[in-house]
């Protein structure tokens, strides 16, 4: 598994995290996103899925994603 930092610098609710976390799972990864830190942790199987895909996955719900 490869982990990676994602900075969603306009993250502003718990409804924001819910829908990245959301986001993330559809993309075949798991994660979790933290609202104090404007940031989410994701884990996934290089093999399977791509950070870009999940990247685009979080940008579809409106979110900007930097790599941390």
């Amino acid at each position: 598994m490869t982990k990676a930092v994602l900075k969603i610098p306009n993250m502003s609710c718990k409804h924001c995290v819910m829908r990245i976390e959301k986001a993330i799972k559809s993309a075949g990864a798991e994660g979790k996103a933290d609202l104090e830190t404007k940031t989410a942790v994701v884990e996934f199987d290089p093999g399977k899925v791509r950070l870009e895909e999940i990247i685009k996955a979080i940008e579809r719900y409106g979110y900007e994603v930097k790599l941390g």
